[in-house]
């Protein structure tokens, strides 16, 4: 080979070291160093800028918490849920507050409408909770329909009330009719009304606890009283409860306390064994506990004042408790007691109550579970 060849390869060859070294260093590099400028250039940026907001720190946070109170002064605009316990005796207030009355209340399931970040939402959808899995506030609505009756002032004062409520609620419509030949047609408004409610939930939102103030009414709507049984159990209704007077599990004697010949109060199995007493003298009203439990396949009724307890076991089909009350004396004539029973059998008690005081009971029931029926 001649050595212009030998030149001219080596040439080739050292051109071909530089490209390589160019291709798989300086080129890999320059594009390494463009990237870690842009970095810098970025990371400047974010510096500046929380560098400029370090500087309004107090500025955010006092914004921060007034943003938050007026959001806070918003949402308890509204009550945390719409249940019916609460519209029930909302409704009674309305009616206690105004000449107003009303006639009739449609209480329909209430509706999520709105989601606060997440925007409108439909029963179908789901609701989203963030990152952190926090509960969002959630936007619900219902629209009661109402039929009503009262005088034209009532039906202003109705609106004033609705308009100064404590929460937020809308009447979308109303209609007003009166009768044109009353002596006085004001005096005779009637109409409907649709009322709007809202509630918002969401994070530390507590609903509203009701107080309802309404006199218990039936357990059984079908049957009775207070307490009713189903229907076989109601043959004690023919007489309402004489026959119990007779035939009994429990007797229970209330009297003067005051009486020198035996105890004020006086409960018993056996009337006629005083094995089965639990007694008291005290003038006073007395906690009486009777408890009707299931042991081993029998079944047996406790009956206690304070320590004083006694058991027996029930033999009958159902457990039955004759109340001989009487008439107060006067004033200091304090004696009574105020009864639980707690029946955790399928049985039912029925308690026949008899010439107690009218106006000032020696006997009542305090609570009850199971079927307890009062005659």
């Amino acid at each position: 080979m001649k050595d212009s060849d030998k030149k001219i390869l080596i040439v080739i060859a050292a051109i071909g070291i530089l490209v390589a070294a160019f291709m798989l260093v300086i080129k890999p590099k320059r594009q390494e160093i463009k990237s870690v400028q842009s970095q810098i250039i970025d990371l400047q940026a974010r510096l500046d800028d929380l560098t400029a907001k370090e500087a309004q720190k107090d500025q955010f946070i006092q914004e921060t918490k007034e943003f938050n109170e007026q959001f806070d002064e918003i949402v308890a605009k509204y009550p945390a849920d719409l249940n019916q316990e609460s519209t029930v005796m909302f409704m009674k207030g309305v009616e206690e507050a105004n000449e107003f009355v009303n006639d009739s209340i449609a209480l329909p399931r209430d509706t999520v409408f709105y989601v606060l970040g997440q925007g409108e939402i439909s029963a179908r959808d789901t609701v989203e909770v963030d990152e952190e899995g926090t509960e969002p506030y959630v936007c619900s609505q219902d629209a009661y329909s109402i039929a009503y009756n009262g005088s034209y002032k009532g039906l202003k004062d109705y609106l004033d009330y609705i308009a100064n409520y404590k929460y937020r609620m809308a009447i979308s419509s109303v209609a007003i009719n009166y009768n044109a030949d009353a002596a006085n047609p004001v005096e005779e408004c009637a109409g409907n009304i649709m009322l709007n409610a809202y509630a918002i939930s969401g994070p530390d939102r507590v609903a509203d606890k009701p107080t309802v103030s309404v006199k218990e009414g039936k357990d059984n709507i079908f049957f009775g009283e207070i307490g009713a049984a189903a229907g076989a159990a109601v043959s004690y209704d023919s007489d309402q409860g004489n026959g119990i007077a007779t035939n009994h599990n429990i007797v229970i004697l209330l009297n003067n306390a005051n009486n020198d010949t035996s105890s004020g109060i006086i409960v018993a199995s056996n009337e006629s064994s005083e094995d089965t007493y639990v007694s008291s003298s005290a003038n006073s009203v007395q906690n009486l506990d009777i408890q009707i439990t299931e042991e081993d396949g029998k079944k047996y009724i406790t009956y206690s004042i304070g320590a004083d307890s006694k058991k027996s076991e029930i033999l009958s089909s159902d457990v039955t408790i004759f109340v001989k009350s009487s008439a107060r004396v006067d004033s200091n004539d304090t004696n009574g007691v105020d009864v639980t029973i707690n029946n955790s059998t399928d049985l039912g008690v029925y308690i026949k109550v008899s010439d107690d005081d009218s106006s000032s009971p020696r006997f009542n029931v305090k609570s009850k579970t199971g079927t307890v029926k009062v005659y």
